[in-house]
């Protein structure tokens, strides 16, 4: 941990050194809001493009039908005030688990429209998504992202959202929960963020993180590494965190519930196979996937066209049936791989900390929405920094727009 600690400071100072260094470009603002898909580059490593400007009555749009159309509930938002600038921010990391192969990644920044120069900032840590583009640089492919941009950027937020490593426009393949891939890439997004808002002679003040299902994971590994560097975090929020893989697997193979989801054995497919690539691991998905469904199964991480009947929808299709053995499954490498790399709770929390729960959520159970605040309560005569707060009878999504205006109201007050 202390090399991880000390490589990790030293990446982020020279990161930040690179970036700084750039001169002020007095006309890539203007250049960049009028022209979409024009990139400003910024350096060898780091480039922004306009992707477009909503107005108040778009973001209220997004509010008022949009939300609900995605989560299947109506949820009240406070309307707009002002319209959001968005941005694709093309910048370039490293992947840990492969020593630090240089990678290239995109994420988005939403910036309000606004006299103020100096705005908070909330880091956005997107869920799970079926297709490539479906995340927050490509805005108009994501429901999710909307619902930040029109809930936060659209009341004085600045707005950033990094595409996991193999998404967006991202060449290598999916690195589903491989987790200090996804520190990575929201750690290097948040600093490419602050050299694109100098370049548009922004800055931030506040920091928060939130993040909803695989990104509420996302959000806690994130914030674990800003803590591990002394960056400051004023706040952090999920909504539906697995912020323990392996014991989330375990309740959805060894202790069903009636409501689980017959999709989440998507989230197997996906992490066997980036756990495969990531950690280079030859054979590792088909070793706990079942011959009869492998292939579609490695279809669906590489997004290749599948029928989507032909998508096993029940643990039993899927894995192979020695993994309903718990001590196999505990031993076995994929195991061992989500036991040693996919949790996020496990240090001292020194941020506030809010996760929301929903109680009829057919993936995340209650007592995973609790996980990370028992265990810190754990602690001696505990650490009171992380709370779960339940949303009620909720679904996954239902409890993803329940949650934004609690984050955003709960933000409002640090």
């Amino acid at each position: 941990m202390p090399c991880f600690k000390r490589f990790a400071i030293m990446l982020a100072i020279c990161i930040t050194l690179v970036l700084a260094s750039v001169p002020f470009n007095a006309h890539a603002s203007s250049s960049a809001g009028n022209s979409p898909g024009v990139a400003v580059q910024l350096s060898q490593q780091l480039q922004y493009e306009w992707l477009g400007r909503w107005d108040k009555s778009r973001l209220d749009q997004i509010l008022t039908t949009g939300a609900a159309a995605f989560s299947g509930v109506t949820q009240a938002y406070t309307p707009a005030d002002n319209a959001v600038d968005l941005y694709r921010v093309t910048y370039s990391s490293v992947i840990p688990e492969r020593g630090n192969r240089p990678i290239t990644a995109t994420g988005l920044l939403a910036v309000p429209d606004v006299t103020d120069m100096s705005l908070p900032i909330v880091s956005y840590q997107h869920g799970t998504v079926y297709g490539k583009q479906q995340v927050p640089s490509f805005p108009e492919n994501s429901d999710e992202t909307q619902l930040m941009i029109a809930q936060f950027a659209g009341q004085g937020y600045i707005l950033v959202a990094a595409d996991y490593f193999g998404m967006g426009k991202s060449t290598e393949p999916e690195g589903y929960m491989v987790k200090q891939s996804h520190q990575q890439a929201t750690h290097d997004m948040l600093i490419a963020s602050q050299a694109v808002l100098r370049d548009l002679k922004r800055s931030g003040t506040k920091l928060f993180l939130s993040g909803w299902s695989q990104g509420g994971f996302v959000t806690m590994a994130m914030l674990e590494k800003l803590e591990s560097i002394g960056m400051k975090v004023d706040a952090a929020a999920t909504a539906s965190a697995p912020v323990d893989v392996l014991l989330n697997l375990n309740g959805l193979i060894q202790f069903p519930r009636e409501i689980d989801a017959g999709w989440a054995t998507t989230t197997i497919i996906l992490s066997a196979f980036a756990f495969e690539n990531y950690y280079s691991v030859p054979g590792l998905a088909r070793s706990v996937i079942n011959d009869d469904v492998y292939e579609v199964s490695r279809k669906v991480y590489a997004r290749e066209p599948v029928n989507e009947a032909d998508v096993p929808m029940t643990m039993q299709k899927l894995l192979r049936p020695e993994y309903f053995d718990p001590q196999f499954f505990a031993e076995s490498a994929y195991g061992r791989l989500l036991a040693s790399h996919t949790h996020a709770y496990r240090w001292v929390v020194q941020t506030p900390v809010h996760n929301y729960y929903g109680e009829a959520d057919e993936v995340i159970s209650s007592g995973m929405g609790q996980l990370a605040m028992h265990y810190q309560q754990a602690m001696g005569r505990g650490n009171p920094k992380v709370s779960a707060i339940s949303t009620g009878p909720t679904t996954h999504r239902g409890t993803f727009a329940a949650a934004v205006p609690q984050w955003k109201q709960w933000f409002d007050e640090q």
